[in-house]
């Protein structure tokens, strides 16, 4: 007997159930604007990775100073439920240079557009398309790394800056339904440790780009973005996890978020080979095991890979970390961010103004 494939027939009425709601609103008119959703992306060989998503206009709100505890709980529901809108032809530009792209069934639009040798640094993505006879546009950006940066930096979100607590349950699924961009916290001392990890010990290099890489859902995109920016991490280029059914499955471990992060960081290496990268996680997750395989495969490539340890108590702020202590063939696993920025300090990454920044910062929470 032919056993039933569950997550094939979760997708075939997922597709289905999308399809007889956007039916059913264009019908009755109930179907709001079509809106482009930006992602921030990235240039390499001279091509620009662009990706955003065309959806129905959100109904839930995004105020910048923070929401009220039901609409903060309305708002993270109702991301789960943008209708995602297919078929819609986006033009794409990047220093002027363009191309077509059309919305697949998930609403993503993924674009390559040539755009040749340009400066290092940030640069505007402009789409513009045409849905139910009314322009839509939206501006988003795309950054080349600057060679002269010398590293990059590619890390987890969840409990390795941004506190989850993924193990504690109910408090968990709390702080996600009832908390926005203002409200979440960081994990002690990170924002300060990243912008000194990318500002680099001397000063006088171009900034190094962070690459956020994570197994969160792209629904959740404008709240980590805005998150970032309130608590002042470096800006970078996000690589998020598509959570419905229709997903691929994962490796051959049925771990999706472990082949999400493997094909995310090996394309970002095979980028930019210039470059060599410090990678960041925690020990909740499968960061360990995903890492210590770029170190074992890439090992000229991984300057060296941070884990904290979220079971760890917090370090004593006297004890010192000499060059010597460091084996950077292996994880280097800290117990906070003050343990991170000595390691980082010791391994020439970021100088001593850095360390005490971070120090003053847990102290300050304290």
């Amino acid at each position: 007997m032919r056993m039933v494939d569950w997550l094939q027939f979760g997708a075939d009425m997922e597709d289905l159930a999308t399809q007889t709601l956007r039916t059913g609103k264009r019908a009755t008119g109930l179907l709001r604007p079509t809106v482009i959703q930006p992602y921030r992306g990235f240039v390499a060989d001279g091509v620009a990775h662009v990706r955003a998503r065309v959806m129905e206009e959100p109904v839930y709100d995004a105020a910048p100073r923070g929401l009220r505890i039901d609409a903060t709980l309305a708002a993270n529901l109702l991301r789960w439920i943008v209708l995602d809108i297919a078929g819609v032809e986006v033009k794409v530009t990047v220093e002027g240079h363009s191309v077509t792209a059309t919305s697949n069934a998930d609403g993503f639009v993924i674009a390559k557009v040539p755009v040749g040798d340009i400066e290092p640094g940030w640069h505007e993505v402009h789409f513009s398309a045409v849905d139910r006879g009314n322009e839509v546009t939206a501006r988003g950006r795309v950054v080349l790394p600057d060679p002269a940066s010398e590293i990059g930096i590619i890390t987890d979100i969840d409990d390795t800056i941004l506190a989850t607590g993924i193990t504690e349950g109910l408090k968990a699924v709390q702080r996600t339904l009832f908390r926005d961009a203002y409200g979440r916290k960081p994990v002690p001392g990170t924002p300060s440790f990243y912008r000194g990890l990318a500002r680099g010990a001397n000063g006088n290099r171009p900034e190094s780009t962070c690459f956020y890489v994570s197994a969160g859902p792209w629904n959740l995109y404008d709240m980590l973005t805005q998150f970032l920016g309130v608590r002042g991490f470096p800006r970078g280029p996000m690589f998020l996890l598509d959570w419905r059914p229709s997903a691929p499955v994962g490796d051959a471990d049925n771990k999706l978020e472990s082949h999400h992060k493997r094909a995310r960081i090996r394309r970002i290496l095979d980028a930019y080979p210039d470059l060599e990268f410090v990678l960041i996680g925690d020990s909740g997750e499968r960061d360990p095991k995903v890492y210590q395989e770029f170190l074992d495969s890439d090992p000229d490539r991984i300057k060296v890979v941070l884990i904290r340890d979220v079971s760890a108590k917090p370090s004593d702020f006297d004890e010192k970390v000499s060059r010597d202590q460091i084996d950077t063939s292996k994880l280097v696993v800290v117990r906070d961010s003050v343990e991170m920025a000595k390691v980082a300090h010791a391994l020439g990454l970021i100088d001593e103004l850095t360390v005490e920044e971070v120090m003053t910062e847990i102290d300050a929470r304290v």
